[in-house]
């Protein structure tokens, strides 16, 4: 029995959904295949975003796999199970996830479980991870479960995790200890955690203080947080989720950017080769070179990317952000003269 096998991956999921709770034993003696080839299909399918868990017991012994139901969560879209056998809905867990996969299809895949959603009825159940290019998908993701969590982390780490995901499930402030680098101290600060994500080997935060600024914090960094009882967190104006598909990284800034970039005609076809999500536009110029149009949170790896491509990209938009690449631009000029 293959463990990478599609069609094995269904059977077992299948088989766990339609039970009160399956051993690693029940499923070895039903399939007929060893124990630790069930050990790493269960591992794939947490892998692939199916809501397993293994915190039911058997005779104080055995721990049983079971499938979670959810109810409709702030980050993922949902379909009613109502309206599908536990085969059906696994086989769309499967099919989604297959279809997201495909950069080229992925804006028709948003919009086919959008309608999904909105033309079935109200009770749902939601499809595990969020929707972004699986060219993002090694170094930027949600965490929304401990189970996101790589089993090496520490067991600190987890806790941490553990104390953000409940206090954005309660929509409750927090009390944090954060060790800042480079200086003496630690930094005792009250948040509202709205956001946490894996990003490129770290895991972060993103979080409102009381005057309303956002500030993003290394997970690694924490050295303790806890949930303050009975508090009401404050909410963020935008929907986290556009970390996931900002074309300049999960770390926002300041303000919301809509910028507008001459690109000279040599430089044209590089920038148009790389693929960037729906919030850009590249539009021809009719000497060769192109306008390129992008809204981005993004304030520092935006003006990186500028910088990387020399003098075959200008900003044009905005004029805040044009007089701060000049200021940038004169003192690097300074430095090196």
């Amino acid at each position: 029995m293959q463990y990478d096998n599609i069609a094995t991956k269904l059977s077992v999921a299948t088989y766990i959904a339609n039970g009160n709770g399956r051993s690693v034993y029940d499923i070895s003696e039903h399939f007929g295949t060893s124990t630790r080839t069930v050990y790493r299909i269960l591992d794939r399918l947490q892998e692939e975003g199916y809501p397993l868990t293994n915190e039911v017991m058997r005779n104080g012994k055995e721990k049983l796999w079971t499938m979670l139901r959810w109810d409709k969560d702030e980050f993922g879209t949902p379909i009613p199970s109502s309206e599908f056998t536990d085969e059906e809905r696994i086989l769309i867990y499967y099919i989604l996830g297959e279809m997201k996969k495909n950069e080229e299809i992925f804006p028709a895949f948003s919009s086919v479980r959008t309608k999904l959603s909105n033309m079935l009825s109200q009770k749902a159940v939601s499809f595990p991870s969020i929707d972004y290019p699986e060219r993002l998908r090694n170094k930027l993701y949600p965490i929304e479960s401990i189970s996101s969590i790589a089993k090496g982390s520490s067991k600190e780490t987890r806790k941490h995790v553990s104390a953000i995901l409940r206090s954005i499930k309660h929509k409750a402030r927090c009390s944090m200890i954060y060790h800042v680098p480079n200086r003496d101290g630690s930094l005792d600060v009250e948040i509202s955690p709205i956001f946490s994500f894996f990003y490129s080997g770290g895991m972060y935060l993103q979080a409102l203080l009381d005057d309303g600024s956002l500030r993003t914090y290394a997970i690694e960094r924490i050295e303790t947080i806890e949930e303050i009882k009975d508090s009401t967190a404050l909410l963020p104006d935008f929907n986290p989720r556009i970390l996931l598909t900002d074309p300049f990284g999960p770390f926002i800034g300041t303000e919301k950017i809509e910028a507008e970039v001459w690109i000279a005609p040599e430089q044209v076809p590089y920038v148009k080769e790389r693929k960037w999500p729906e919030s850009v536009t590249i539009s021809d110029n009719p000497d060769g070179s192109a306008t390129f149009s992008v809204t981005t949170y993004g304030e520092h790896e935006f003006t990186v990317w500028l910088l990387s491509q020399k003098a075959s990209a200008v900003l044009m938009k905005p004029q805040w952000l044009r007089e701060k690449m000049r200021e940038t631009i004169e003192e690097m000029q300074n430095k090196y003269s």
